[in-house]
């Protein structure tokens, strides 16, 4: 589990790195004396001003002082300064030969430190080596396929990984998930041992390093942890999920009114027209990204950010858009207010239920991106006129909420206003 957990969250880091990294160097007009026709990117000198703080390229080599916290996104990077604040790198190979006065937060396929990182290494890449020469002052958290460690963590080493090979000192506790764990004859270790694996550690004669505490993990353990997430994990989700769609309906319903009125006319009369700006959006997107990137490179990030946060969207919106189709069903069995409720909770439920199913999933998904996003751009692309005039032709059935409350304030009243008057009339009689 462990390894799971800290694999998913460095490789998410390294993703973040990488977006961060590279929109911070796109912007920065600073760095390009620094660049050669190629790409390549060569930092010399004695001290690199504070506003030089990002740098993105091919193979980047930094050999200087820099006095803040420092970015780097490229193919190859090799980091021969010091650094005199925390250091984020994401590339191919990642190569530390300086000194890191900060924390180190790097992901890549192939990490080598040779130098000093005075605080923590966070560390999510497939080979790892900690070479003799290294030391990590404080801790080390690392997710990887293979970690060979020879020099120094000055405090605790804490692992999920394949296989890790522990040559140098740990001058603190060791926690690993991994494969194997292989301690070899030189190596020092301070603290216990806590070793979650299906074999056991090897620990050679000339080691100092106390018991390790194994807990084995059976291939039976192994299986029943890749069936999936827990019952209550499960409900948790269906809950969260949920709730956000009720947020959008809510919003959509009630503070959105032009909105909420387009929806209905979209969803009874221009469903096939916003299907097929979905499934081309759907089938676009990569070209536009790469175009976006191509003009400019800020614009590229902007536009991503804003293609994740319509992904986002799309499942809620389009469980709007279908319940607008089923609460036709209910018009003529509760008010319109509880109808809708009702039919987004159904559609919903079903949107969500489905979610879980194998192959299901994967279809419903892509339909609901299809629909939220289709409906979101025809939304933006034809809210005009013609819409409006569609909405003025059926305002029987295209009532807003707030009138509807109205309405059945009115008619309450006016019952309430009709019992009155019978039991004077009833009064007076007697």
């Amino acid at each position: 589990m462990l390894k799971r957990m800290s694999m998913s969250f460095f490789m998410m880091m390294m993703v973040l790195l990488l977006t961060v990294s590279t929109a911070f160097g796109a912007t920065n007009s600073d760095i390009r004396p620094y660049e050669d026709s190629a790409g390549n990117v060569n930092i010399e000198g004695a001290t690199v001003p504070n506003t030089e703080f990002a740098f993105a390229g091919s193979n980047i080599t930094a050999n200087s002082v820099f006095d803040t916290t420092t970015f780097f996104a490229g193919n190859a990077i090799t980091l021969d300064g010091e650094y005199n604040g925390d250091v984020f790198a994401a590339a191919n190979t990642v190569t530390v030969n300086g000194k890191i006065n900060g924390n180190l937060y790097t992901g890549a396929n192939q990490v080598i430190i040779n130098g000093e990182v005075t605080r923590d290494l966070f560390a999510g890449c497939s080979d790892l080596t900690i070479s003799k020469s290294a030391t990590i002052n404080r801790d080390a958290y690392l997710a990887a396929a293979n970690v060979n460690i020879d020099g120094i963590v000055g405090r605790n080493l804490r692992a999920g990984a394949g296989n890790v090979l522990i040559n140098g000192t740990i001058n603190g506790f060791v926690e690993t998930d991994v494969d194997q764990l292989t301690i070899n004859n030189g190596a020092t270790i301070v603290g216990p041992i806590n070793n979650r694996s299906a074999n056991e550690a090897v620990v050679a004669p000339g080691a100092n390093a106390p018991e390790v505490s194994w807990e084995k993990v059976s291939k039976e353990q192994a299986v029943e942890a890749d069936k999936g997430p827990s019952v209550g994990s499960i409900l948790l989700s269906i809950i969260t999920k949920l709730a956000f769609i009720l947020v959008i309906w809510v919003l959509i319903t009630f503070m959105t009114k032009e909105f909420n009125a387009n929806t209905s006319v979209i969803a009874k009369k221009h469903i096939l027209a916003s299907l097929g700006i979905g499934a081309g959006f759907f089938f676009i997107t990569p070209l536009l990204l790469i175009v976006s990137f191509i003009i400019y490179a800020p614009f590229g990030v902007a536009m991503t950010f804003g293609i994740i946060a319509l992904t986002i969207l799309a499942m809620p919106v389009a469980a709007v858009v279908l319940s607008k189709l089923l609460t036709r069903f209910f018009d003529d069995k509760m008010k319109p207010l509880l109808s809708s409720f009702v039919s987004i909770l159904i559609i919903a439920a079903a949107a969500i239920i489905l979610g879980y199913i194998p192959f299901i999933n994967f279809v419903v998904y892509l339909f609901l991106y299809v629909v939220g996003v289709g409906f979101i751009c025809y939304n933006v692309l034809f809210a005009n006129k013609k819409l409006k005039d569609e909405r003025n032709d059926n305002d029987g059935e295209l009532l807003m909420i707030d009138e509807i409350i109205e309405m059945e304030e009115g008619t309450a009243i006016i019952e309430a206003s009709t019992e009155t008057i019978r039991q004077d009339g009833e009064d007076t009689l007697k």
